[in-house]
């Protein structure tokens, strides 16, 4: 899912959604309790100034009545409206009527003037808000100033109620604003990746072949890309062409020259002390340029190589095989399904056939066998693999001289034609160059090459 440029975008997206969401959500619970808590306290201050506008504290004994209170809730017990006085020493001289049963701790010594708001709790665990205001008072008798604290509390439980009623609505409606953000995130992630994913569709109609370049007419951010795309393809198919050409020059201009010399070593009698001492060498330059050729000219799989049928290319090969065999007692025998595709160069796959059926050829006693099969591999490729089988009915190798014949060079019998890089070309090939296995496994009834290629 992370290998997706969509996925890590839209994850992007969306942790960064969720921060803001989130940091938004606390703000606003932040912001929400400070205005309840603000309401609160303008409430209870709201309260004090009515008692104090209807308190006779010149009576310490019976300061209110009930019938003078404005607020109903302070007559009516366990209504979590609740309120007091305090004389300077901290007794009460007068609770209101919802006090019935609960009783709530003096505040304490207070600044005359300030309003003091605090959490605390009754004495049945309910808990407050409650607002504290210490006054002085001028008594008639004496003029002297009497201190009175007067304070109003309520209940918090319909503080979380609202609290909770509000969480429900916020995570609500951020819970529906996520889901349309994310939607819209979505939709213009596809919307804005969709170039993409045409230039990906049309390198797959590439890799098929049903197309040479891209075609499509795209973004100018991306325009770059895919002129620089076909810009590449177009080098590409020339570059190999000028390097078959030229690997096709060379390999004609060095056949006169090692020609020439080995007609004079034949030929000529001034030669004849030496013929013997440069035929091996010669024989070696011969093998060798031909060796680095093919090896020069195998051109491996890329991820822009259209598919190669294989039946037509090895029905080609032993056509021609059973032509050079004509003369032997030798059944060539080839099938390969219509399932079987060559991810690479045809000169690749015609070189591993041929040397391995044109091998198996020279040491068959009466016939060959060549199956070429579409396996699937392990892995993460979309591309099925490809199985080569070609078997002899010939003596088989030695005990132990099975990797010895790939080695460059090797010749078990030198009486067999060929100069012994057969085999190694093969290897090199499939183990090199495509990343594939080769195996060889011989005895008595005869020797089995298996080569799997895994193509990405």
């Amino acid at each position: 899912m992370f290998h997706s440029l969509h996925s890590r975008l839209l994850i992007l997206a969306g942790v960064a959604l969720s921060i803001f969401m989130t940091a938004a959500a606390l703000m606003l619970d932040q912001g929400f309790r400070q205005t309840a808590r603000a309401e609160i306290e303008a409430k209870l201050q709201g309260q004090i100034l009515l008692l104090l506008g209807s308190a006779d504290l010149d009576r310490p004994d019976q300061p209110l009545r009930g019938d003078q209170l404005k607020e109903p809730a302070l007559s009516i017990p366990e209504s979590g409206q609740y309120a007091q006085i305090f004389d300077v020493n901290g007794e009460v001289i007068w609770r209101s009527s919802s006090m019935l049963g609960t009783t709530i701790e003096w505040p304490g010594k207070r600044a005359s003037g300030d309003f003091v708001f605090e959490k605390t709790r009754s004495s049945i665990g309910e808990s407050l808000y409650c607002l504290s205001y210490l006054v002085q008072w001028e008594t008639h008798r004496s003029r002297a100033l009497d201190v009175y604290t007067l304070q109003t509390c309520e209940a918090r439980h319909d503080y979380h109620k609202q609290i909770h009623q509000f969480h429900r609505s916020m995570w609500l409606w951020f819970g529906i604003l996520a889901v349309f953000l994310l939607t819209i995130q979505t939709l213009t992630l596809r919307w804005g990746l969709g170039p993409f994913h045409r230039i990906a569709e049309e390198l797959l109609a590439i890799e098929s072949g049903d197309q040479q370049f891209l075609q499509g007419k795209y973004p100018l951010e991306i325009q770059a890309l895919a002129g620089n795309l076909n810009a590449l393809l177009a080098a590409r198919d020339a570059h190999l062409q000028r390097y078959r050409n030229a690997l096709g020059d060379l390999a004609h201009s060095l056949k006169t020259p090692v020609a020439v010399i080995r007609l004079t070593l034949e030929s000529d009698p001034r030669a004849r002390e030496i013929a013997p001492i440069l035929k091996e060498p010669l024989e070696q330059l011969a093998s060798t340029i031909r060796y680095q050729l093919q090896r020069a000219s195998t051109v491996g799989q890329g991820a822009l190589v259209s598919p190669l049928v294989v039946a037509p290319v090895l029905e080609k090969i032993l056509s021609s095989l059973r032509k050079v065999y004509h003369a032997r007692p030798v059944t060539i025998h080839g099938h390969a399904e219509a399932a079987a595709l060559f991810y690479g160069a045809q000169g690749d796959l015609m070189e591993m056939l041929g040397n391995l059926t044109d091998n198996a050829c020279k040491w068959a006693r009466s016939a060959v066998s060549v199956e070429v099969l579409s396996v699937q591999t392990s892995g993460a490729s979309r591309r099925p693999g490809l199985l080569i089988r070609v078997r002899d009915d010939g003596p088989g190798l030695p005990p132990g001289k099975v990797l010895e014949v790939m080695q460059r060079g090797a010749r078990l019998d030198r009486s067999i034609e060929g100069h012994g890089i057969g085999l190694a070309t093969v290897k090199e090939i499939v183990e090199e160059v495509y990343r594939g296995e080769l195996k060889l496994s011989s005895d008595e009834r005869g020797t089995l090459a298996e080569v799997l290629l895994k193509f990405s």
